[in-house]
């Protein structure tokens, strides 16, 4: 979907074709910025013509102000909703046209995903909108996919759901609670297994990601615009935050809960029912409530 929006300081018009997220920004993208992360605005020195909801009070650098589009607001992350709403609904509309069929496996799959013959698909599953899967891909009985890119040798077990809205919510005019849509995606390297009762968010704006290698036990939730780095384990029953990195390596014991926005260093070691609320250093073992460092007596 396009929309075409005027530059203030150029007179220019552009296109704006999706969303993301200001400290990973993609050209002709919206997003919104507030002061708590102004120190981001850096990021995009590198990318064209984006829609930027920014708190006003800002300081934007004229370099910035050329290339972009700036509307300046006391509530940047609402008037942000209230535009992702419009791609959103527009995303519906499109994806009600999609007809689902009933495969001779006895799961159901959308016209538009792609599935190649050695993969394997269990009774009751439903497959799509927006979906790939990958080769040698085993989905077992129950699960359902959305807007997800599946890699090749995946596993994901009984009634795990990928794909599925993220929660990010903030507050109208009136003090009442609103979803921001959620109009990414997941994308799942090679060799990864999802366990059973998995429930994976798409990225709010760009994509959460996993990538090659990763294990996950059952009944794990990973927030929108996690990336989980290469053979990541996670045991059963942990919980990650929007925006949560987990470095190359990381192991997270049994019913850890992770904060929003932190980063595990890579080869961190996260001990069984950690509760952490700040980011870790590599090759770090933390445990506890609130985690902290532990050393061996």
């Amino acid at each position: 979907m396009r929309y075409k929006v005027d530059h203030s300081a150029e007179g220019k018009a552009f296109d704006i074709i999706g969303m993301s997220y200001i400290g990973i920004p993609r050209s002709n993208t919206a997003m919104f910025i507030t002061k708590k992360v102004e120190h981001l605005l850096p990021a995009l020195e590198n990318v064209d013509e984006c829609l930027v909801f920014a708190e006003t009070g800002i300081s934007v650098p004229q370099e910035l102000n050329v290339k972009h589009a700036f509307q300046f607001c006391d509530k940047p992350q609402l008037a942000y909703a209230r535009f992702a709403e419009q791609f959103a609904e527009a995303r519906f509309s499109e994806e009600k046209k999609l007809k689902f069929r009933l495969a001779s496996g006895g799961y159901y799959v959308s016209e538009d995903v792609t599935i190649p013959k050695d993969a394997y698909i269990e009774p009751g599953c439903v497959i799509g909108p927006d979906v790939q899967i990958g080769k040698n891909a085993k989905i077992l009985a129950g699960v359902i996919i959305r807007r997800s890119i599946i890699g090749d040798r995946v596993i994901v077990n009984e009634h795990a759901v990928v794909g599925s809205n993220g929660f990010t919510m903030t507050e109208d005019d009136n003090g009442n609670k609103i979803r921001i849509p959620t109009l990414g995606r997941v994308v799942i390297g090679n060799q990864v297994e999802i366990g059973a009762c998995n429930n994976i968010s798409c990225g709010s704006g760009g994509d959460t990601v996993i990538e090659d290698n990763v294990k996950l036990d059952a009944l794990i939730h990973i927030g929108h615009d996690v990336h989980l780095y290469k053979n990541v384990e996670v045991t059963a029953g942990v919980t990650f935050g929007g925006f949560v990195e987990a470095g190359e390596g990381v192991y997270i014991g049994v019913g850890s809960v992770l904060r929003n926005r932190i980063k595990l260093g890579e080869h961190s070691f996260i001990g069984m029912g950690a509760n952490v609320t700040k980011s870790v250093e590599a090759n770090r073992v933390v445990a506890g409530n609130p985690a902290k460092p532990f050393t061996k007596r």
